[in-house]
């Protein structure tokens, strides 16, 4: 296993690591995210995320999970505005977990120097996803994590994100300040080792890589980072149908109860394998 200071550096990463580097040499962003029906906000989203990043000319990747509203058509539009946004559609409704693997997947393939993971619904500001590159972009790690501070969760969701931080120290004995976010910044390296580790149609794959990534050793920084209302008419989403505030919907329940199935059932392979023993693209 190793410690990770020692870990970190034997990927094989082509991200460029500031110290020591041409600081004309350009960084290349890929920012990937699964949406299902952001129609209404999905391109304020992308337009400010570009602004964040324009430094790096960043490329958008949207995964839309046979979104019913015209989100597919949303993305598309930001051609007219010179932003580089694509949509890979999926042939079925997925869900999240499976939609958010296929996007780190399709992240990975662009050869980008760097994969912004982020979920499609705006629930960050563009500020703050800079912050989270420019960490990663000071060298000294693997991946990075935001943070959500200052969010107006009702008490079952803060139960949920208490038990996902308990699960991931169980298996690791590390604890992360929050274990399910959305937001994270990957060398293409570390990306590669955990999506062959992490099954394709994982229900919680933002957790797997908590994880993972604490289990194997990676060098991992955490970013404070806002969380804000979704963007758009309906601010509480519409992954989980209709909930009263301090009671979770039944459609949160069973997921919660697939969710906690999968983990149990999901082996952790050492770094650099996947679980049926072949081994990472990144160590080949």
């Amino acid at each position: 296993m190793g410690s990770a200071g020692h870990l970190g550096p034997s990927f094989k990463s082509t991200v460029v690591d500031r110290t020591g580097v041409d600081e004309e040499e350009p960084v290349s962003v890929a920012v990937v995210m699964p949406a299902w029906n952001e129609a209404e906000g999905i391109t304020e989203f992308i337009f400010e995320l570009n602004a964040a990043l324009r430094e790096w000319d960043p490329m958008f990747i949207v995964i839309d999970d046979c979104s019913t509203d015209g989100t597919a058509e949303q993305v598309h539009s930001l051609a007219s505005r010179d932003i580089r946004a694509s949509v890979h559609r999926n042939a079925v409704n997925s869900g999240h977990g499976a939609s958010t693997v296929t996007a780190l997947r399709l992240g990975l393939e662009t050869n980008a120097d760097v994969v912004i993971a982020i979920d499609g619904d705006g629930q960050f500001i563009g500020s703050d996803v800079a912050s989270v590159l420019a960490r990663l972009l000071e060298g000294d790690v693997d991946l990075v994590e935001g943070i959500r501070v200052g969010r107006d969760d009702p008490t079952y969701r803060r139960a949920v994100s208490a038990a996902t931080c308990a699960l991931v120290w169980l298996r690791t004995r590390k604890s992360p300040t929050d274990a399910n976010t959305p937001l994270r910044a990957y060398r293409p390296a570390a990306l590669a080792s955990l999506l062959a580790a992490i099954p394709p149609t994982a229900v919680t794959p933002n957790l797997l890589v908590s994880a993972m990534s604490r289990r194997w050793g990676l060098r991992i920084a955490e970013v404070p980072v806002s969380s804000r209302a979704r963007r758009g008419s309906v601010q509480d989403g519409t992954t989980w149908g209709k909930s009263h505030k301090q009671l979770p919907s039944r459609k949160f329940v069973k997921f919660c109860a697939k969710a906690t199935v999968d983990w149990i059932k999901t082996p952790f392979a050492p770094l650099g394998q996947t679980e049926q023993g072949k081994t990472a693209p990144s160590e080949r």
